[in-house]
């Protein structure tokens, strides 16, 4: 390879010549409606916004929720295995099969400890 001036200089005028293409850029990838369809009352418990998100939610919320049983079990046993499990089992079965949970006992765990 030659890095002679020339050859630099050449290789600048040609960089120069390219034009840039503008495109309009879209400020939010969210539109105030999906935004909205997303968000979630902050006043809910774990366990309350868990079982709203799996009945009402979208796919990826519900696998967030599942990702996040360890968590959930750990707060709150009871109410995790009397009203959350109940609305994973309505889940798709290709929607529980592929969900990562993390093992409570590894440093992949979602949930600080209570």
């Amino acid at each position: 390879m030659d890095f002679s001036q020339n050859s630099l200089f050449g290789y600048m005028e040609d960089l120069q010549e390219l034009t840039i293409i503008e495109r309009p850029v879209r400020r939010s990838l969210k539109t105030p409606e999906e935004i909205e369809r997303l968000t979630v009352d902050e006043d809910l418990s774990d366990t309350e916004r868990a079982v709203y998100l799996l009945s009402a939610g979208q796919d990826i919320q519900g696998t967030s929720v599942i990702a996040n049983l360890p968590c959930l079990m750990r707060q709150n046993p009871a109410e995790t295995l009397r009203r959350v499990l109940p609305k994973v089992r309505c889940l798709p079965r290709s929607m529980r099969m592929h969900t990562y949970l993390p093992r409570e006992s590894g440093s992949h765990s979602v949930c600080p400890e209570v």
